[in-house]
């Protein structure tokens, strides 16, 4: 990965409607500079068009306020993928049997660092037209999602067809999901990791009780772009390390967070193709799934179901932003299965038939 001396910010001032746009881009200092800069003259053309016939609008009532989305680079190198990692990850346990010592690691490479195309662009624009009254959005897509709130168990009986369907839940809480999925799929192999130990012993103990021992691994740590151990306190099942708040009288646990490319280097994925991943984890969604589109490893994903959590931001703007370019990030690898916008979706990888 390039140190940050081979990046520069380049501002662009536009007058738009006789309003006065700043627009920052990141840009690669090397002998395409001139080609990467184009992109955003482009992505400029189409701006103007769409903020002169759509204005994009707070949550609120209140006169809308266009704004450009600024956001921070996926920070990640070829140096993070590696096999030296904490002894509590390399306890996990491959999820498949055909897994080499080295785990693949040479088929784990990063994708090409490249910003959005036009079209791209557009599309990232239209989905923070599309979602600037997130109120409106989230309250549509709930009404919505409660006329069939089995779709997040029921989409997946197509792996009944499979030999041995492979699942990772991120985010387990209590162990509601993982039955319901595992009789709805027939999944073999299933991986949860809920990084709360009060949250983990109520799984462990629903394995116990299923009698899923061979077939279900459960592991206490969480993920994230860094290893960190942090108090957190505990807000039943919104419990979040994003938006944390210890009060006097709250209850708080200590939890593992280990990096999200170790977890997946562990666990064999280089090796092998995952069926189903599926993460609740009030806002680490963010965190896997950018660090997954950044590798290769995201084309090893069949699905990926997620639900965003608009709740653990304090800006909604960044939430925005930030939610629609892990949209266009995915859109890269995978196509839309199902989507209850802001509430519960689903990604397909696009060679998939089915």
């Amino acid at each position: 990965m390039n140190s940050s001396s081979d990046y520069k910010t380049v501002k662009y001032n536009y007058l738009i409607k006789n309003r006065k746009f700043t627009i920052m881009n990141v840009t690669r200092i090397n002998s395409r500079s001139v080609k990467v800069l184009a992109v955003p003259v482009m992505c400029l053309i189409l701006l103007i068009l769409h903020f002169t016939s759509v204005c994009i609008h707070d949550h609120s009532d209140k006169p809308f306020k266009p704004f450009l989305c600024i956001l921070d680079d996926i920070m990640i190198s070829q140096n993070d993928i590696t096999l030296d990692m904490p002894k509590e990850v390399k306890n996990v346990v491959p999820l498949w049997p055909n897994i080499t010592k080295d785990k693949c690691i040479r088929n784990i490479k990063l994708k090409p660092r490249r910003m959005f195309t036009t079209h791209e662009n557009y599309s990232f624009y239209a989905c923070v037209e599309r979602n600037s009254n997130v109120k409106r959005v989230v309250k549509d897509s709930i009404n919505r999602f409660n006329l069939d709130k089995n779709i997040i168990i029921s989409y997946f009986g197509i792996f009944k067809m499979r030999p041995a369907p492979t699942i990772i839940e991120i985010g387990g809480y209590l162990g509601v999901m993982m039955p319901k999925l595992m009789e709805a799929t027939g999944a073999k192999h299933y991986v949860a990791l809920e990084p709360v130990p009060s949250f983990y012993k109520n799984f462990t103990e629903k394995i116990k009780e299923l009698q899923l021992y061979s077939t279900v691994k459960a592991y206490n740590f969480g993920l994230a772009v860094t290893q960190k151990e942090l108090q957190i306190g505990i807000h039943s099942d919104a419990t979040s390390l994003l938006k944390d708040k210890i009060g006097k009288d709250r209850k708080t646990e200590t939890i593992k967070i280990y990096k999200v490319i170790d977890f997946f280097v562990q666990i064999g994925l280089g090796c092998n193709s995952l069926n189903l991943l599926t993460i609740n984890c009030e806002g680490c969604e963010f965190d896997v799934i950018e660090m997954l589109t950044s590798t290769l490893l995201i084309n090893n994903i069949e699905y990926i179901q997620f639900q965003p959590h608009r709740s653990v931001f304090s800006n909604d703007r960044v939430y925005i932003c930030r939610y629609c370019r892990l949209r266009q990030l995915l859109a890269r690898t995978h196509e839309i299965g199902y989507e209850f916008p802001n509430v519960w979706e689903t990604w397909k990888r696009k060679d998939l038939v089915s």
